[in-house]
């Protein structure tokens, strides 16, 4: 098995980051989970439990701007139109 490296992305470059393969008609949704690092995992696993998203989908655990804290994102494709401003 070949081994991969990965290279951490910050918070910044995640959301700048373009989403591949939305489907017509979809718009990308970004969720950020924030806190210490067992209440965000806590949050990502109930979001499992309820089938809103696999634990995979979601980003690795990123440094946040708050000591001791997390950020991890999730991406997901809505069908809501997106409103003119």
């Amino acid at each position: 098995m070949k081994s991969m490296i990965i290279t951490p992305k910050s918070v910044p470059e995640l959301l700048r980051e373009n989403i591949p393969d939305v489907p017509p008609g979809k718009h990308p949704i970004r969720l950020l989970a924030c806190g210490v690092p067992g209440g965000v995992e806590s949050v990502v696993r109930q979001l499992y439990v309820v089938r809103f998203a696999e634990i995979s989908e979601w980003s690795p655990p990123l440094p946040s701007p708050v000591q001791g804290e997390v950020i991890r994102i999730l991406t997901k494709a809505n069908g809501i139109q997106a409103p003119s401003f």
